[in-house]
């Protein structure tokens, strides 16, 4: 029984390898194209509409429509032996300025159901409540019924106006040894960063906060300030609001790349009894760290997690496709992007309290049942 079982094993054994081997090659046979456009004077429904208008109209590869602060595009994904056919195809559709009715209808009802989707994730909808405030953007909240009232003529004056000011385009090839790429820099954003705003979410009984802003100072700092907050259970904010006296179920934070800078949000769902203290345990606890106290295990722990999911984003093609293309947008270069592990790995304790210290005022968004 046992040398059966011992050789069933190495069978099991032979074909996870085996299937894990044949799906790596299979992933290096698809290349990535990402097109993305500065989002400067065009209003989010106009945004989600044309992103789906893209991704329906080029059908040379599977599309993914994506929006942040700054710029919005799509990541396309195809074969190695079409990419060729597919960025011809993705810049004729993105210099196409008439729309089909057909298209702009389907656009609009696909751009619809992704604000119902922002509103189902209260994180996501807080955010780009802070983002639309601090861009001074029209309309000035988000509904779903906004994409509807998107006309044609809208479309076309911004699909000329973006064609004129040029796309940024990066095909990713896993085999290439630098990826190719063209590029049209965002024109930077005026950010309102010290405001307060309450907005409301359907069906929720727990107060749902934001605390917001986006750091134009070294992006390094940034990703590993965002591990110390919130790089899993042992983090600080994590343990702070779920910790031996939990006052929240959701306490979460992250950092984003976008082309005007690091964005950092803190959200907490705390029930409203319990909101009041959510807000001074974050007060308190950046307070503590632009001093400085951060333990060498809190810090090295930080950078090990800010390297790693470095390495896992290097493994996503279609997430680090995207993030590059912000990354040049931004107006850096792939070389930086290049040496950001070696920088991770030599950021000081210094550089990151200077990092905290340059973190402009915050912005609070909240949504009360």
């Amino acid at each position: 029984m046992k040398g059966q079982w011992a050789e069933r094993k190495a069978i099991i054994v032979f074909a996870v390898f085996f299937l894990a081997l044949s799906l790596s090659s299979q992933t290096d046979q698809f290349v990535t194209l990402t097109v993305a456009v500065p989002s400067a004077g065009i209003s989010l429904p106009l945004q989600l509409v044309i992103a789906f208008g893209w991704q329906i109209e080029v059908k040379e590869g599977f599309g993914y429509p994506w929006w942040t602060l700054g710029c919005f595009g799509v990541t396309f994904v195809t074969e190695r032996e079409k990419v060729e056919e597919l960025r011809d195809r993705v810049l004729k559709v993105c210099r196409q300025t008439d729309w089909n009715p057909l298209t702009a209808r389907h656009a609009r009802s696909l751009a619809s159901q992704q604000i119902r989707n922002w509103m189902r994730e209260p994180m996501e909808w807080l955010r780009w409540q802070a983002r639309i405030t601090a861009t001074d953007s029209y309309p000035a909240s988000l509904d779903p019924d906004q994409p509807a009232r998107v006309r044609l003529d809208d479309l076309s004056a911004t699909l000329k106006m973006l064609g004129q000011k040029g796309f940024t385009l990066l095909i990713y090839d896993p085999e290439a040894n630098l990826p190719s790429f063209t590029v049209s820099p965002a024109k930077p954003y005026r950010l309102r960063l010290g405001f307060q705003r309450a907005t409301k979410l359907p069906s929720s009984q727990r107060a749902h906060w934001l605390w917001w802003t986006v750091a134009h100072g070294d992006p390094v700092a940034a990703m590993v300030l965002g591990e110390l907050l919130g790089g899993g259970t042992g983090a600080r904010w994590f343990q702070l609001l779920r910790g031996d006296k939990p006052i929240a179920y959701h306490a979460i934070a992250q950092v984003q790349w976008t082309p005007v800078g690091s964005e950092l949000s803190l959200y907490a769902a705390t029930m409203p009894s319990d909101f009041t203290v959510a807000r001074q345990k974050a007060q308190q606890l950046l307070s503590e760290l632009s001093r400085g106290r951060v333990s060498s295990g809190e810090f090295e722990r930080a950078k090990r997690l800010a390297e790693l999911k470095f390495a896992q984003m290097q493994s996503d093609s279609i997430l680090l496709s995207r993030t590059m293309t912000i990354w040049l947008v931004s107006g850096r270069q792939l070389d930086e992007w290049a040496k950001l592990p070696s920088s991770i790995r030599y950021l000081t304790l210094k550089e990151l309290v200077t990092f905290l210290r340059s973190l402009p005022l915050k912005a609070e968004i909240t949504a009360l049942p």
